[in-house]
């Protein structure tokens, strides 16, 4: 019953007649199919797609059945699907409170307000209490020489961390870093984390930005085992804090936290011991939820190299209905993710399409929980429904900004492996340029799904439209910018936005060359010798010389 009414779903879709004048302004067929698919998806009806919601089902339901359509076999657990418990956490307290007891007296932050904490990951009240010790940026990085921790004992105690990472990291392995100070923290013995604004954070968004979700529920995946991930419970708690209760904090430290904060904007500030403590009080509440990964495999051609898959992702979930917001409550996320799962789903037409297949399988990965962080995908890269060392590289599809007709394209993460070549011939057999990273700082190569399978030592690439348009002029950065100022993770992520067919045609047609270009090579992509990311997660893996 499920699957006839996923098929009878994407029949009504796909039969819905687009008008041949429209056709050839949309960039062809591609084009259209892409706009239907989006529409779709983006529907009020599927209530913004947030994990475990009908909405999220209809969609998955939708992706497997044009799968099916297509012809392409099962990849998942179940038939198309691959189905992911996870907890979700909420607030069973009114207000969550973390007092910070200091020589000067004590001072009471409120969750949402100065405070930014997460709901617990184990289920009732909690009252955490512990000393306070500074620990730098907290990153632990053997290969670069760098241990904050050095001649610092946390153990039982809270440790205070400068939020980022040094300025003198590359921007893709200092937020790889900032990832991991959960785990080092844990590592050395501290059982939570407390996170003070470098200047450089503050000047990037306002804190009303960051903590205006605090009190919001959170999740995590559950292994088939029934053992929660463990990056989400390394630490009892992990939370930031404001500027004003931050200069408390260092009041009577050997630093103030404006020393501090001046030491960091010009290197890395060592570590010292904190008088006071902190305490936290806060209940949570957690129940149990389920969402699917959605996969599909296209058997390679060459009966030698058909065994090696070529992994192409986008993510379907967003992030559901929030009642709290006036006006307009969901959100659509058009832009994020439809156009991105839209956009694989034409590949997978094209590449169905053809009398031949590439040399390589092709495996697609429709991805649920990234917006929660990377769940979907983080839970496939350990819990694969293949095996990992047969994926021989990933192409991730997330949120192209298609309301611009784009003359160049960036791709994250191509300086770090042999695609990199493969990405170049690709965009020059479609008259594209390929554009460096123009926002380093973003550090984008380790915030959408590839980076899980990045950690489990799959080479990758992120693709994204560049900031060129085809007149010459920089219009798409323009438009990139107007997106992320103003609908960016907002109701406003709909259709109603100015989207241009011709270059959402244009990306699938970019995404499927690069595939084909390494589907079809002589040789595997191998990470560069010396990177940084394939030197430490792919270690046994050959690599390649620049």
């Amino acid at each position: 019953m499920k699957s006839g009414f996923a098929a009878a779903l994407a029949v009504l879709v796909l039969a819905a007649p687009v008008a041949a004048t429209d056709t050839a302004d949309m960039g062809g067929a591609p084009g259209a199919r892409i706009k239907a698919t989006m529409t779709f998806l983006a529907d009020d009806l599927l209530e913004g797609r947030g994990i475990g919601t009908r909405g999220h089902e209809i969609a998955a339901r939708y992706v497997a059945a044009q799968f099916a359509l297509l012809g392409l076999e099962t990849a998942g657990s179940d038939g198309y699907y691959q189905r992911i418990n996870f907890q979700e956490r909420s607030f069973a307290s009114s207000a969550e409170t973390l007092t910070l007891a200091l020589p000067g007296g004590s001072r009471v932050l409120t969750n949402g307000a100065e405070l930014n904490v997460p709901p617990g990951t184990a289920a009732g009240p909690e009252s955490i209490e512990a000393p306070l010790v500074f620990v730098g940026y907290g990153i632990i990085a053997p290969a670069l020489g760098i241990d904050d921790y050095a001649g610092i004992d946390v153990r039982g105690k809270i440790v205070v961390t400068l939020s980022g990472a040094p300025k003198s990291l590359n921007g893709e392995i200092a937020a790889h870093l900032a990832r991991a100070k959960g785990q080092s923290a844990a590592a050395g013995g501290a059982i939570g984390m407390i996170s003070v604004r470098t200047l450089a954070q503050a000047a990037r968004a306002p804190w009303a930005k960051s903590v205006g979700g605090a009190r919001l529920p959170r999740r995590n995946w559950i292994a088939p085992d029934g053992a929660p991930d463990a990056d989400a419970g390394a630490l009892r708690f992990s939370a930031s804090i404001d500027d004003d209760a931050a200069t408390a904090l260092f009041a009577a430290a050997p630093r103030s936290f404006a020393t501090v904060r001046a030491e960091a904007d010009a290197g890395a500030p060592k570590g010292f011991a904190l008088p006071g403590s902190a305490k936290l009080l806060r209940d949570t509440a957690i129940k149990t939820i389920s969402s699917p990964n959605i996969l599909a495999r296209l058997p390679g051609s060459d009966p030698s190299l058909t065994d090696q898959l070529v992994l192409l992702s986008a993510h379907l979930d967003h992030l559901g209905i929030r009642p709290g917001n006036k006006g307009d409550q969901i959100y659509n996320g058009a832009l994020d993710n439809s156009s991105g799962v839209a956009t694989l789903l034409e590949v997978a037409r094209q590449f169905a399409s053809e009398r031949k297949a590439p040399r390589r399988s092709l495996l697609f990965l429709v991805t649920t929980g990234e917006e929660g962080g990377l769940m979907g995908s983080g839970y496939f890269a350990r819990h694969p429904t293949v095996a990992i060392k047969r994926i021989v590289s990933e192409v991730n599809i997330d949120m192209p900004i298609l309301t611009c007709n784009f003359a160049d394209v960036i791709a994250y993460g191509a300086d770090r492996s042999t695609m990199g070549p493969m990405v170049a011939a690709a965009a020059t057999k479609l008259k594209l340029t390929l554009s460096p990273d123009p926002q380093p700082i973003e550090a984008l190569f380790t915030r959408s799904d590839h980076y899980p399978l990045v950690r489990a030592g799959v080479p990758a690439v992120f693709l994204k439209t560049g900031w060129h348009d085809i007149k010459g002029g920089m219009a798409c950065r323009d438009a990139d910018d107007y997106f992320r100022r103003n609908h960016y993770h907002e109701p406003s992520d709909d259709l109603s936005q100015p989207i241009d067919w011709a270059a959402a045609t244009k990306f699938a047609a970019i995404n499927t060359e690069i595939s084909r270009t390494i589907a079809n090579a002589k040789t595997p992509p191998r990470w560069y010798k010396g990177d940084y990311f394939g030197a430490i997660f792919a270690a046994d893996a050959e690599k390649a010389d620049r």
